[in-house]
């Protein structure tokens, strides 16, 4: 069974880090899982995808830097 969650808070960032920089534009949000909030990153965004507050999404993993990875359903 697959973990998942909606968008309660999202920020398209079109200007990172230079760490960032070959990456945006990215989501960043915060996602909605079983009553409890986390910061999140959306994989699959690409301009032109329409985004909104109490999209579903997936969790795919927690990277390192405790960062949970979740993606579009």
């Amino acid at each position: 069974m697959s973990r998942r969650g909606t968008l309660y808070s999202y920020s398209i960032v079109h200007s990172g880090t230079a760490a960032f920089k070959d990456k945006t534009p990215y989501l960043l949000a915060i996602v909605e899982e079983n009553q409890r909030k986390s910061i999140a990153c959306i994989e699959g965004y690409s301009d032109g995808i329409d985004v909104c507050v109490g999209m579903e999404v997936e969790f795919l993993a927690e990277a390192e830097d405790g960062i949970a990875r979740y993606r579009f359903v």
